[in-house]
């Protein structure tokens, strides 16, 4: 991306994870144990505020033309159709097997092997929905999962 590409979109970033920040805050926080509807907005708001300032010292830093090439559409597109598809999937098949689907894709656009974004994806849709569902006390849809129990 070029400089000044970055340097808008840093920005634009920058203020969306701070409107986020600023409704979260609105919510309440609640804690660890104990989250309230502000908790996890917040912390991703925080996130994209961090990101994003990193994206604005990158461009800040660049000097030259810009490097790279726009494209590559092919993968972000298989992300964005797997997040989309996510939606509809995540009832009927359970929270675990629709995420660790969602992971597996993720992974491997990422360029991981096969057997090790398969096991990865599994072991973090269990470990998941286990925090969710036994500390957080937060109902998943189990999906196909209830058959078995």
């Amino acid at each position: 991306m070029s400089r000044r590409r970055d340097f808008t979109a840093g920005l634009a970033f920058l203020l969306l994870g701070v409107g986020v920040c600023v409704g979260a805050s609105r919510l309440g926080f609640g804690s660890v144990r104990a989250p309230e509807p502000g908790f996890f907005p917040w912390l991703g708001g925080l996130a994209l505020v961090g990101l994003s300032t990193a994206l604005l010292a990158q461009a800040a830093r660049r000097t030259g033309p810009a490097t790279g090439s726009t494209g590559e559409w092919a993968r972000p597109a298989l992300l964005l159709a797997a997040l989309v598809l996510y939606v509809p999937v995540l009832e009927p098949l359970g929270y675990p097997l629709a995420t660790a689907g969602l992971c597996a894709v993720a992974l491997r656009i990422l360029g991981v092997r096969l057997p090790v974004a398969l096991s990865v994806s599994l072991g973090l849709a269990v470990v998941t929905f286990i925090l969710f569902r036994r500390v957080l006390g937060v109902e998943l849809p189990p999906g196909v999962l209830a058959l078995l129990g």
